[in-house]
Protein backbone atom coordinates (compact mmCIF):
# COMPACT_ATOMS: atom_id res chain seq x y z
CA UNK A 1 0.00 0.00 0.00
CA UNK A 2 1.25 3.70 -0.64
CA UNK A 3 0.35 6.82 1.01
CA UNK A 4 -2.10 7.78 -1.85
CA UNK A 5 -4.26 4.21 -1.15
CA UNK A 6 -4.01 4.44 2.57
CA UNK A 7 -5.97 8.14 1.87
CA UNK A 8 -8.56 6.30 -0.30
CA UNK A 9 -9.38 4.01 2.67
CA UNK A 10 -9.20 7.10 5.21
CA UNK A 11 -11.78 8.59 3.11
CA UNK A 12 -13.58 5.32 3.15
CA UNK A 13 -13.86 5.58 6.82
CA UNK A 14 -14.27 9.33 7.13
CA UNK A 15 -15.30 10.41 3.47
CA UNK A 16 -13.00 13.90 3.01
CA UNK A 17 -16.17 15.48 1.56
CA UNK A 18 -18.08 15.66 4.82
CA UNK A 19 -15.06 18.06 6.28
CA UNK A 20 -15.85 22.23 7.21
CA UNK A 21 -15.15 24.43 4.16
CA UNK A 22 -12.38 25.98 6.86
CA UNK A 23 -11.18 22.14 7.59
CA UNK A 24 -7.99 21.31 6.08
CA UNK A 25 -7.47 17.56 5.71
CA UNK A 26 -5.59 14.38 4.11
CA UNK A 27 -2.44 14.96 3.57
CA UNK A 28 -0.02 17.34 5.37
CA UNK A 29 3.25 16.54 4.03
CA UNK A 30 4.92 13.57 2.67
CA UNK A 31 5.27 11.57 -0.74
CA UNK A 32 1.67 10.37 -2.41
CA UNK A 33 3.82 7.60 -3.42
CA UNK A 34 5.79 6.05 -0.70
CA UNK A 35 4.73 2.99 0.29
CA UNK A 36 3.39 2.28 3.56
CA UNK A 37 3.60 -0.82 6.20
CA UNK A 38 3.03 0.70 9.51
CA UNK A 39 0.78 3.98 10.28
CA UNK A 40 0.09 5.36 13.78
CA UNK A 41 -3.13 7.05 14.53
CA UNK A 42 -2.96 10.03 17.23
CA UNK A 43 -4.86 13.22 18.20
CA UNK A 44 -2.49 15.49 17.56
CA UNK A 45 0.82 16.50 14.89
CA UNK A 46 3.11 17.15 17.79
CA UNK A 47 6.74 16.43 17.73
CA UNK A 48 6.25 13.79 20.63
CA UNK A 49 3.66 12.05 18.21
CA UNK A 50 5.72 12.20 15.42
CA UNK A 51 8.88 10.49 17.49
CA UNK A 52 5.96 8.06 18.80
CA UNK A 53 5.40 6.86 15.38
CA UNK A 54 9.31 5.59 15.13
CA UNK A 55 9.36 3.34 12.47
CA UNK A 56 5.81 3.96 10.96
CA UNK A 57 5.63 5.23 7.57
CA UNK A 58 2.56 7.45 8.28
CA UNK A 59 0.84 9.46 11.15
CA UNK A 60 -2.34 10.17 11.38
CA UNK A 61 -3.90 12.87 13.35
CA UNK A 62 -7.50 14.25 14.32
CA UNK A 63 -6.30 18.06 14.52
CA UNK A 64 -4.11 19.26 11.36
CA UNK A 65 -1.02 20.10 11.24
CA UNK A 66 -1.37 23.13 9.45
CA UNK A 67 -4.66 25.20 9.07
CA UNK A 68 -3.87 28.41 7.41
CA UNK A 69 -0.99 29.36 4.33
CA UNK A 70 2.48 29.27 5.86
CA UNK A 71 4.60 32.40 4.51
CA UNK A 72 7.40 30.53 6.50
CA UNK A 73 8.82 27.80 8.32
CA UNK A 74 11.19 28.02 10.92
CA UNK A 75 12.29 24.56 11.99
CA UNK A 76 12.91 25.23 15.50
CA UNK A 77 9.52 26.44 16.40
CA UNK A 78 5.82 25.39 15.72
CA UNK A 79 4.51 23.17 13.05
CA UNK A 80 8.13 23.73 11.46
CA UNK A 81 9.88 21.91 13.97
CA UNK A 82 7.35 18.99 13.46
CA UNK A 83 8.25 19.07 9.52
CA UNK A 84 11.68 18.55 9.81
CA UNK A 85 10.80 15.92 12.64
CA UNK A 86 8.34 14.02 10.40
CA UNK A 87 11.16 14.31 7.20
CA UNK A 88 14.32 13.49 9.32
CA UNK A 89 12.37 9.92 10.43
CA UNK A 90 10.43 9.87 6.66
CA UNK A 91 6.83 9.95 7.94
CA UNK A 92 4.06 11.21 6.17
CA UNK A 93 1.62 13.03 8.36
CA UNK A 94 -2.01 12.76 7.47
CA UNK A 95 -5.20 14.46 8.90
CA UNK A 96 -8.75 13.72 9.44
CA UNK A 97 -10.68 16.80 11.60
CA UNK A 98 -14.10 17.04 10.78
CA UNK A 99 -14.88 14.33 8.38
CA UNK A 100 -14.11 12.10 11.27
CA UNK A 101 -15.94 14.18 13.82
CA UNK A 102 -18.96 13.76 11.70
CA UNK A 103 -19.01 10.17 11.48
CA UNK A 104 -16.35 8.64 14.19
CA UNK A 105 -16.08 10.96 17.54
CA UNK A 106 -19.81 11.59 18.43
CA UNK A 107 -20.85 8.75 17.37
CA UNK A 108 -18.19 6.65 19.39
CA UNK A 109 -18.34 8.78 22.33
CA UNK A 110 -22.62 8.26 22.17
CA UNK A 111 -21.68 4.42 21.61
CA UNK A 112 -19.25 4.24 25.05
CA UNK A 113 -22.34 6.00 26.68
CA UNK A 114 -24.82 3.36 25.44
CA UNK A 115 -27.19 5.78 23.79
CA UNK A 116 -29.81 4.42 22.14
CA UNK A 117 -31.98 5.68 19.20
CA UNK A 118 -29.04 8.45 17.90
CA UNK A 119 -29.45 11.12 15.26
CA UNK A 120 -27.14 14.11 14.45
CA UNK A 121 -27.91 17.10 16.83
CA UNK A 122 -27.51 19.78 13.57
CA UNK A 123 -28.78 17.53 11.02
CA UNK A 124 -27.63 20.88 8.70
CA UNK A 125 -23.84 20.16 9.50
CA UNK A 126 -24.05 16.88 10.55
CA UNK A 127 -22.24 17.68 13.90
CA UNK A 128 -22.97 16.26 17.47
CA UNK A 129 -25.10 13.88 18.25
CA UNK A 130 -28.68 13.31 20.19
CA UNK A 131 -29.86 10.45 22.33
CA UNK A 132 -31.57 8.50 24.68
CA UNK A 133 -30.08 6.70 28.00
CA UNK A 134 -31.27 3.02 27.85
CA UNK A 135 -32.81 4.74 31.50
CA UNK A 136 -33.18 7.54 33.36
CA UNK A 137 -30.03 8.45 35.33
CA UNK A 138 -29.73 10.69 38.34
CA UNK A 139 -26.94 14.20 37.42
CA UNK A 140 -24.10 12.89 39.78
CA UNK A 141 -24.55 8.90 38.82
CA UNK A 142 -24.84 10.00 34.85
CA UNK A 143 -21.88 12.28 35.03
CA UNK A 144 -19.49 9.81 36.84
CA UNK A 145 -20.40 7.69 34.30
CA UNK A 146 -19.37 9.99 31.50
CA UNK A 147 -16.04 10.47 33.21
CA UNK A 148 -15.46 6.86 33.22
CA UNK A 149 -16.56 5.72 29.88
CA UNK A 150 -14.36 8.13 28.36
CA UNK A 151 -11.69 8.11 30.31
CA UNK A 152 -11.82 11.36 31.71
CA UNK A 153 -9.50 13.46 34.58
CA UNK A 154 -12.66 15.83 35.35
CA UNK A 155 -16.01 17.55 34.35
CA UNK A 156 -17.20 20.25 34.60
CA UNK A 157 -21.23 20.65 35.42
CA UNK A 158 -23.33 23.26 35.48
CA UNK A 159 -27.05 21.78 35.99
CA UNK A 160 -29.91 23.95 36.83
CA UNK A 161 -32.46 22.21 38.01
CA UNK A 162 -30.91 19.02 38.74
CA UNK A 163 -33.55 17.03 37.22
CA UNK A 164 -32.92 12.92 35.88
CA UNK A 165 -30.93 12.90 32.59
CA UNK A 166 -33.10 10.62 29.83
CA UNK A 167 -32.15 12.72 26.78
CA UNK A 168 -28.38 13.60 25.95
CA UNK A 169 -27.13 16.19 23.63
CA UNK A 170 -22.89 16.25 22.87
CA UNK A 171 -20.40 17.57 20.61
CA UNK A 172 -16.53 16.23 20.77
CA UNK A 173 -14.34 19.05 20.75
CA UNK A 174 -15.27 22.91 20.30
CA UNK A 175 -19.09 22.32 20.53
CA UNK A 176 -20.31 26.01 22.18
CA UNK A 177 -22.07 27.40 19.50
CA UNK A 178 -24.60 24.19 19.99
CA UNK A 179 -26.04 24.55 22.74
CA UNK A 180 -29.59 26.37 21.57
CA UNK A 181 -29.89 23.23 19.01
CA UNK A 182 -29.46 20.55 22.63
CA UNK A 183 -32.13 23.08 24.00
CA UNK A 184 -34.44 22.93 21.52
CA UNK A 185 -34.16 19.17 20.79
CA UNK A 186 -35.10 18.71 24.55
CA UNK A 187 -31.97 17.67 25.57
CA UNK A 188 -31.89 17.22 29.42
CA UNK A 189 -27.70 17.86 29.44
CA UNK A 190 -25.32 19.02 26.65
CA UNK A 191 -21.53 17.67 27.25
CA UNK A 192 -18.69 19.59 25.19
CA UNK A 193 -15.71 20.96 25.22
CA UNK A 194 -14.25 24.52 25.11
CA UNK A 195 -17.28 26.55 25.59
CA UNK A 196 -17.46 30.32 26.46
CA UNK A 197 -18.31 32.15 29.74
CA UNK A 198 -21.52 33.53 28.22
CA UNK A 199 -22.28 30.36 26.55
CA UNK A 200 -22.54 28.85 29.98
CA UNK A 201 -24.31 31.60 30.90
CA UNK A 202 -26.95 31.50 28.32
CA UNK A 203 -27.43 28.03 28.14
CA UNK A 204 -28.21 27.58 31.96
CA UNK A 205 -30.44 31.04 31.63
CA UNK A 206 -32.57 28.94 29.35
CA UNK A 207 -32.64 26.11 31.68
CA UNK A 208 -30.31 23.82 30.03
CA UNK A 209 -28.06 21.81 32.21
CA UNK A 210 -24.03 21.46 30.56
CA UNK A 211 -21.10 19.38 31.18
CA UNK A 212 -17.88 20.37 30.03
CA UNK A 213 -14.56 17.98 29.23
CA UNK A 214 -10.91 18.71 28.42
CA UNK A 215 -10.93 18.79 24.32
CA UNK A 216 -8.22 16.23 24.14
CA UNK A 217 -9.57 14.10 26.36
CA UNK A 218 -12.83 13.93 24.81
CA UNK A 219 -11.92 13.55 20.89
CA UNK A 220 -8.97 11.31 22.23
CA UNK A 221 -11.52 8.61 23.45
CA UNK A 222 -12.59 7.82 19.50
CA UNK A 223 -9.21 7.30 18.18
CA UNK A 224 -9.14 3.39 19.27
CA UNK A 225 -12.58 3.21 17.00
CA UNK A 226 -10.05 5.32 14.39
CA UNK A 227 -7.36 2.79 14.61
CA UNK A 228 -9.98 -0.11 14.15
CA UNK A 229 -11.35 0.65 11.70
CA UNK A 230 -8.07 1.88 9.57
CA UNK A 231 -6.72 -1.79 10.79
CA UNK A 232 -9.85 -3.79 9.56
CA UNK A 233 -9.70 -1.55 5.85
CA UNK A 234 -5.71 -2.28 5.55
CA UNK A 235 -5.28 -5.47 7.06
CA UNK A 236 -5.27 -7.45 3.77
CA UNK A 237 -2.46 -5.24 2.32
CA UNK A 238 -0.31 -5.98 5.39
CA UNK A 239 -0.55 -2.91 7.03
CA UNK A 240 -0.33 -2.71 10.82
CA UNK A 241 -1.77 0.16 12.61
CA UNK A 242 -0.50 1.29 16.29
CA UNK A 243 -1.88 3.53 19.08
CA UNK A 244 0.54 4.89 20.63
CA UNK A 245 0.12 6.43 23.97
CA UNK A 246 1.06 10.19 23.24
CA UNK A 247 -0.95 12.01 26.13
CA UNK A 248 1.39 13.55 27.74
CA UNK A 249 2.42 16.79 26.09
CA UNK A 250 -1.26 19.05 26.41
CA UNK A 251 -2.76 16.53 28.77
CA UNK A 252 -4.57 18.38 31.60
CA UNK A 253 -3.76 18.66 35.23
CA UNK A 254 -5.89 18.89 37.79
CA UNK A 255 -4.71 20.96 40.95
Amino acid sequence: MRIRELLRAIDEIAPFSLAEEWDNIGLMIGDLEAPVQRVAVALDPTVQAVTAAAGCQALLCHHPLLFHPVKKLDLNAGPGRVVREAVKRDIAILAAHTNWDKVGVNADLARLLGLQETEPLDPGSGLGILGKLPAPAAPDSFLRQVRAAWGLSHIDAYAPGGGPVSRVALCGGSGGSLWPAARARRADIYITADMKYHELMDANDAGLAVATADHGEMERASLPELARRLRDLTAAEGVEVLLPDTRGLGAPIRI
